[in-house]
């Protein structure tokens, strides 16, 4: 699958800020949207908010999958901080998805950021994946 750039949800900042998650030490996953669904940045701030648009498919999870690897790197030329993971992977699957969001799965189950894939994309019994451009799930820049 092509490399997806993620942006932040309004409230995903606010709730990594309010320090309802970390990016580190708490558990994060990534979980995969119905085709077609439409994405809406300001809106959800929570899972609920958007579980009943989660794809079902085979070899695919309710809550989607842990977004492993997770670490924090900074870019001082570019005034960036950067949150770093892993690709995610559903092998053997058959799903068709929109796009994905990220999330913690504490407490109320804050939402930090989606990509959205612009389009429909699918596996029928084969690997879906996403991959983030340099290991880059999330970054923020300061001004």
């Amino acid at each position: 699958m092509a490399t997806v750039e993620t942006k932040w949800f309004t409230r995903g900042g606010k709730n990594l800020v309010e320090q309802e998650v970390g990016w580190v030490t708490g558990p994060i996953n990534v979980m995969l949207m119905k085709a077609a669904y439409v994405f809406d940045q300001d809106g959800p701030e929570v899972y609920a908010d958007l579980s009943a648009a989660e794809v079902v498919g085979i070899g695919y999870t309710a809550g989607g999958t842990a977004l492993s690897g997770r670490s924090i790197g900074l870019d001082a030329s570019l005034n960036e901080t950067r949150l770093l993971g892993n690709p995610v992977q559903w092998p053997n699957s058959t799903i068709t998805s929109r796009g994905a969001v990220v999330y913690a799965t504490t407490g109320s189950k804050p939402v930090l950021g989606y990509c959205d894939f612009g389009m429909d994309r699918l596996s029928i019994s084969g690997l879906f994946s996403i991959e983030w451009p340099n290991s880059i799930v999330l970054r923020a820049t300061a001004s």
